[in-house]
């Protein structure tokens, strides 16, 4: 008994197909090795003495995008690399193997024979234990002739549709088929009474046909979109008796008590009502139901039971279709009762879930729009509007007024940018529109109003409405309106520019204008203040007689002197200096003092001071302190070594340890040398290296120290002199101070009788130096050892 299993493992690479096929014939396994590639490629098989295949090897020209790891099953182990000739694949048995080509795909051609081919499309290699499965193959005589194999091809067998018991269905034509397919594309594009012609045509030609009930459901179906009633009913009684079983029964009772309700037979319509609600609750055609029923009781005048019925359909539906019916009606109740908040709320949620179903209802929606827009109401006016306008076709009729609709309910709803854009589409679209008058004065009336970001855009607009208008209402509010907004932004000059227009204003209409005016006049003098343009700015203080508050007059002041107006400057301090409050009096003595220091008024500045010192002895201001700073400069800048030792106390108790005075204590060691002042050199040079360690910033370096060891020297405290002349050492200095160093430290421990040390200090000083004079003087010093 021959049989066998098979399992595949499959690696697709793009164009290159590799596949192994494992299975069993009469109890032996083996492998079938599967190569296809888009481009014909080679196969080479090697033999030992015996015939035996002991390897395969194909090569590709081009390498897959993707490579396949290494493969070994129970017959076969396969490998792949790439090398400079390309990519390659290896195969080698665990067993035997047999390589073969398939240069033939028969489901393209009809024909097969032998042949020796060196490159194919597919290659297949065998791999098995003992005997090659599945084939027979053997040796052909050489004088034997290579007839083609004809292999014809066969269809599949089929099997035809089966019918509800499982039983092939006979037909003889199919006519049924075409004119049921054709009824429901018809129904799609809702041309019900093709429908309607189709499906009789088919029942009455085949009365049997197996679409018996389909053919009746979609006449069902168009009766009931054509509101047709009593013939739905005719088809419907058949339908429910010959298949009350199927699957759309809950629609076809549905519209059955739909249909009774409509012609007025309300017992007849209520018990299929009962039969779809009891019945059929879970399906969806349930809340359609609710509908029609709600529906009937309304047309009776049971409203409060129409209205649960609306609102059990919108609560219980799953069907956004059904539920927006629901909505609808429960809104057009709402607005009837006079509730238009409520009304307002049910469309709303139609608008956010299912706006396209206004479309449905496309004259009962405008309807209602206008009534919203009459309960002042006009942003759910506009909800509705723009549904619809979004469901028209581009050459509707409708699509002209809805859009202008829009715009102005928009515009009412107070959404002004939204109006404006809405605006603009009609004007672009409808250019010489039946509305295109109204929607042109309502956009300029709600520019007026218009928070627009893009002033650039305002500003033209502005501009149009001067020019198009002029001297009308409408041109005088764009002119007041465009000057307001260069106010706004800043734009100053351009304000004043408008000037002898903007007083043509009526001031009963424009009681502002003077004020604007005022306004743009103060901002450009401060404008002008704070770019520096002094001149520009007094200028236009005279011109307009400005007067800016006190917190200008630093600036006024600056530019005042700025300018050589010191009658100017005078009395702007004048002011302040007479004030009342110490604060200001301190502030503005400041400002004068700094002032006069700047110009070289240092006497001035002097005098200044000491009257800013005296008020600041009455009422600490801790900011104003560094006047010491400026009277200490000042007082040096004159000479006057007095008062640069009392101003340096001041810093002193005012910024204790502050590196910013570093340079005032190196002035004072200056003074200090210029008086043989040794206990004055030495403090402030103490002070100006601990400044100097603290921050590590050295500055007054080595001056300072050079200048502090020497005092020390005068009053014979050579130790303390050599620990500052020490501390160079971590210092970077110039060949040539670095050979005064060396040689102050070695004359100084030749003076403490340390012959070493002052030997390698003076051997230091030359190495740094040798043709300074501190090197020449260390090389005489070493002679003396």
């Amino acid at each position: 008994m021959r049989y066998w299993a098979l399992l595949c493992l499959w690696f697709p690479l793009y164009a290159l197909e590799v596949s192994i096929q494992s299975g069993k014939e009469n109890g032996e396994s083996f492998s079938v090795l599967h190569l296809r590639n888009a481009d014909p490629f080679s196969c080479q098989a090697t033999t030992d003495d015996f015939g035996e295949t002991k390897r395969v090897d194909c090569y590709f020209a081009k390498p897959p995008k993707q490579n396949f790891p290494p493969v070994t099953n129970s017959h076969l182990v396969i490998s792949s690399s790439t090398g400079a000739n390309g990519y390659s694949i290896s195969i080698i048995p665990k067993s035997k193997m047999a390589l073969m080509p398939i240069p033939f795909d028969l489901s393209k051609v009809d024909a097969t024979y032998r042949s020796k081919v060196q490159k194919a499309n597919h290659w297949s290699v065998v791999g098995y234990p003992t005997k090659l499965p599945l084939i027979s193959p053997s040796a052909s005589s050489s004088t034997s002739i290579n007839f083609p194999v004809k292999i014809p091809k066969n269809s599949h067998p089929f099997l035809g549709g089966l019918d509800l018991k499982g039983n092939p269905i006979k037909i003889r034509r199919v006519q049924d088929v075409t004119d049921y397919m054709e009824m429901k594309k018809a129904y799609a594009a809702k041309d019900y009474d093709k429908v309607l012609e189709l499906a009789d045509n088919a029942l009455h030609e085949y009365p049997k046909t197996v679409f018996k009930n389909e053919l009746m459901l979609y006449q069902i179906r168009s009766y009931h979109v054509k509101g047709e009633s009593e013939k739905l009913l005719e088809v419907a009684k058949q339908f429910l008796r010959d298949f009350s079983a199927d699957p759309n029964i809950a629609e076809v009772l549905t519209y059955t008590a739909n249909a009774y309700s409509k012609i007025g037979l309300s017992v007849d319509a209520d018990y299929f009502f009962d039969r779809l609600f009891d019945e059929q609750s879970d399906s969806p055609f349930a809340s359609l139901g609710m509908i029609y029923k709600a529906e009937q009781l309304e047309a009776s005048g049971g409203v409060k039971k129409a209205m649960s019925f609306y609102q059990k359909a919108l609560a219980t539906s799953k069907d956004i279709a059904i539920a927006s019916k629901a909505a609808f009606k429960l809104a057009q109740m709402e607005l009837n009762s006079g509730n238009t908040k409520k009304g307002a709320q049910y469309i709303d949620k139609i608008a956010s879930a299912n706006p396209s179903y206004f479309s449905e209802v496309r004259d009962s929606a405008m309807a209602m729009a206008t009534t919203f827009v009459d309960r002042n109401d006009p942003k759910t006016a506009a909800r509705i509007s723009e549904a619809l306008f979004n469901a028209t076709d581009k050459k509707s009729p409708d699509k002209e007024q809805l859009l202008r609709d829009i715009g102005l309910q928009l515009a009412k709803s107070g959404k002004r940018t939204e109006a404006l854009k809405k605006f603009n589409e009609y004007l672009e679209t409808y250019k010489y529109g039946q509305f295109t008058e109204e929607i042109r004065r309502a956009k300029d009336g709600l520019f007026f109003e218009e928070g627009d970001k893009n002033v650039t855009a305002q500003m033209k607009k502005y501009d149009d409405l001067i020019e198009r208008y002029g001297n009308d209402s409408v041109g005088r509010k764009a002119l007041y309106k465009k000057a307001q907004l260069l106010l706004e932004g800043k734009k100053y000059k351009e304000v004043l520019d408008l000037e002898n227009e903007l007083y043509r204003l009526d001031s009963t209409e424009y009681p502002q204008t003077n004020s604007l005016i005022t306004k743009s006049a103060i901002g450009l003098e401060k404008t002008l203040l704070k770019e520096g343009k002094c001149a520009e700015a007094l200028r236009l203080q005279k011109m307009y007689k400005i007067k800016l508050l006190t917190e200008w007059d630093e600036s006024l002041f600056n530019c005042a002197l700025k300018t050589t107006q010191y009658a100017t400057a005078q009395k702007i301090a004048q002011r302040h200096l007479k004030s009342k409050s110490i604060p200001e009096r301190q502030i503005w003595l400041y400002r004068m003092v700094k002032t006069e220091f700047g110009l070289g008024e240092y006497k001035e500045a002097i005098k200044g001071g000491e009257e800013l010192i005296a008020l600041l002895g009455v009422e600490k201001n801790p900011p104003l302190n560094d006047i010491y700073r400026t009277m200490f400069d000042a007082a040096q800048r004159l000479g006057d070594g007095d008062g640069m030792v009392r101003h340096i106390k001041s810093i002193e108790g005012a910024y204790p340890n502050d590196f910013k005075d570093i340079e005032r204590y190196t002035q004072m060691v200056s003074l200090a040398q210029k008086r043989k002042d040794e206990t004055m050199t030495q403090t402030y040079g103490r002070k100006v290296m601990a400044l100097q360690d603290r921050t590590k910033t050295y500055t007054q370096t080595p001056y300072i120290e050079f200048t502090l060891a020497q005092s020390y020297q005068n009053v014979r405290k050579d130790g303390d002199a050599l620990k500052v002349l020490k501390t160079l050492n971590a210092r970077q200095l110039t060949p040539q101070r670095r050979s005064r160093q060396q040689y102050l430290i070695g004359s100084i421990e030749q003076k403490f009788g340390r012959k070493r040390e002052a030997r390698d200090a003076f051997n230091a000083s030359i190495k740094a130096d040798p043709a300074s004079a501190w090197g020449k003087l260390a090389k005489e010093a070493l002679t003396l050892f």
